[in-house]
Formats: structure tokens, sequence, C-alpha cells
């Protein structure tokens, strides 16, 4: 009885010892090491991987913000020699960005660019909460708690996924990382649907917002971000305000909401200007984009189509603010905001 016992625990710790050091070398989220052996980096989990490409990958720009940036690819970046690599995290807050950030750098990479958006919510949520919980044992770099990783049923079967992948000559391609960009998930009557009714009770009710709570988030949510800004000079932050639907702008005027974001808008740009390792772009005045709904798939997030457009702007130089014109930007849009015929939003 003894002998078997000693040689069913010698065969389970044998075991243990192959798996963990299989998931070990193939390393699927890659917290120990870029991909080996021949397989692909595959980038399917942003809260899960990140921590782990933004250390491990070889680059010399970072595509890093929320749902907005995941439509753009790192080929177009290669298009102007730039080496990319996308740390999008969908729903990110600023103290999300700023731990992809914190990683960036710790990286050893020597980063010229960092494209990043700005959005509403990131200026106005509470600035001490994140979007999804984060895996501890991921982030965290110490060696005793990685038994969550290299032992994990789902870790195991990932890389599996990734050996048979590589076996099978079916391995995906890095510049579809995290894309949505089917056109049957794009169309005017998809986005009015999605927010028909809430449009609707907005115009029976009338809400009323604590500006004064939302100005301290705004700032609290930039001073997460700007010591990086200034910690790094050598890199270019090129930060964008992406344009959101005509749909939205209804929303924020119904709500009374719609002056207040603009001046927190404009607020958090002429913070971001005062430094010189930041170049600003805004395409939330683009009518004829924001008021085709078919670019839409609902009141925000828009095509791949202008997520190029967004792109080759920056690349350009076009729809840059600077302190010469943001007085100009922001009058154009409280005339647009406030001028808009919302009506025809709705006739079909």
């Amino acid at each position: 009885m003894k002998r078997f016992f000693i040689e069913f625990f010698a065969v389970v710790f044998f075991l243990l010892i192959l798996i963990g050091g299989f998931d070990l070398v193939i390393d699927p989220l890659y917290h120990y090491h870029a991909p080996v052996g021949g397989t692909a980096p595959y980038l399917f989990n942003q809260v899960y991987q990140m921590p782990g490409v933004a250390s491990h990958f070889q680059y010399d720009s970072a595509i890093v913000g929320t749902s907005m940036t995941e439509n753009f690819r790192v080929s177009w970046f290669e298009e102007m020699g730039l080496h990319a690599v996308k740390l999008s995290y969908s729903g990110a807050r600023s103290l999300d960005i700023r731990t992809v950030l914190d990683k960036v750098y710790e990286s050893g990479n020597e980063v010229k660019y960092i494209l990043m958006d700005v959005n509403d919510y990131q200026l106005t949520s509470d600035a001490s909460q994140r979007y999804v919980e984060q895996p501890a044992y991921l982030y965290r770099n110490v060696w005793w708690d990685d038994t969550e990783y290299l032992w994990n049923n789902d870790v195991f079967w990932m890389s599996v996924g990734r050996v048979l992948e590589k076996l099978t000559n079916n391995q995906p391609k890095l510049d579809d990382a995290y894309t949505w960009e089917e056109p049957e998930l794009f169309s005017a009557e998809i986005v009015k649907e999605d927010c028909r009714e809430y449009v609707e009770s907005l115009r029976e009710t009338q809400e009323v917002y604590d500006w004064q709570e939302e100005y301290a988030n705004c700032e609290n949510n930039l001073n997460n971000i700007i010591p990086v800004i200034e910690a790094h000079p050598e890199t270019e932050f090129v930060i964008f305000y992406p344009p959101y639907s005509i749909l939205y702008w209804e929303e924020q005027v119904l709500k009374g909401r719609a002056e207040g974001i603009l001046k927190i808008y404009e607020y958090s740009m002429n913070r971001l200007l005062k430094y010189e390792n930041v170049r600003i772009f805004a395409f939330q005045d683009e009518e004829e984009i924001i008021t085709n709904l078919d670019n839409y798939r609902d009141v925000c997030h828009h095509t791949p189509q202008v997520n190029r457009y967004i792109f080759d702007s920056v690349m350009s130089g076009n729809k840059e603010i600077t302190m010469e014109n943001i007085d100009a930007y922001f009058e154009g849009m409280r005339r647009m905001v406030s001028e808009y015929p919302y009506e025809v939003n709705w006739i079909d």
C-alpha cells in the first residue's frame, strides 16, 4: 500500500510538472515571454493578455485605449515604418489606461508613439473605478502566485489550441486582433433600434447632473494619465477624440448635458496641450461621418473605415487641435450641437 501511494504521488507530481512546463513553454497569455517555436501571436483576451503583450513584445509604437481603438490595425503603422502593438482595453477607465502605460514603460522598449483615445465616460466617471476585475496573478511581477496560471485548466487548453493551430497551419493573424468589422454590424436601422426607447424616455423625463462631481472626476482622471506624459518626453502621445454619432449628441441635449460635456472636453484638451509631446486630434465635428448612421453599430462605435480615416488624418496632421484653433473648434461644436435638427434622425 505504501508503495502504491508513493508511485501514485510520483505520477501526479510528474503530470503536474509536465502540464506546468507545457503551459510555461507555450505561454498563451504571454506572461513569461513572447511567442516561441513558430507559434504566431494571437490576441484574443485584452484583460488577461495585456500585461504580457506590453511587457514581452517588441515595438516602438502602441495603440492604447478603449473599444474605439479595436479596429485600428498594426499593419497601418508598418506602412509608416513603425512597429506597433495593439493594447486596446474595452471599456477602459483612466486607471486601466494608466496600468497599460505603466506596463509599456516597464518593458524596456523605446516607444516613439502612443496612439490613444479619450472618451466621455473616461473623463467623467469615478477615477477610482475599473471597468473589469484584473487577474492579479498576471499583473503582479511575483512568482509565488503563478500556480493560478501554470496549473489552470483554461490556460492548458489555450496552450493546446496554439499548438494545434501551428500544426494545422491555421494560425490567426495578429493584424486581426480584437477587430469587429462585419458589415452586418453597422446600419442606421440597428443604431436607431438600439437607442429608440432610451431617447423616447429622455423626452419624457428631465435628468439632473451633478456637474461639480463630474468636473472633479475629470480632474482626477487626467491626473491618472498626465504623470506618464510628463515622465516620458521622448514619446509623442497622439490623443484623439472619436466621432460619436449625432444620436449621441441628441441624447446629451435631451439630458441637458451637452454644454457641460463640451466644457469638460475643452478643459481636458487645454490641459493636455500644455505638453510639448502631446498632439490632439478631434473628430467630433465631422458631420459627414456622424450624421450618416450607417457608419455605426450604436451611438458611439463606428466602422473600421472611420478608424482608417482617423489614422490617415493623424499621420497627415489633418483635424489637429492646437492652442490657435481650439476656440474656433468648440465654437463650431456648440453651434452644431445646439442647431442640428435632431428630428431628421427619426424620419424613416
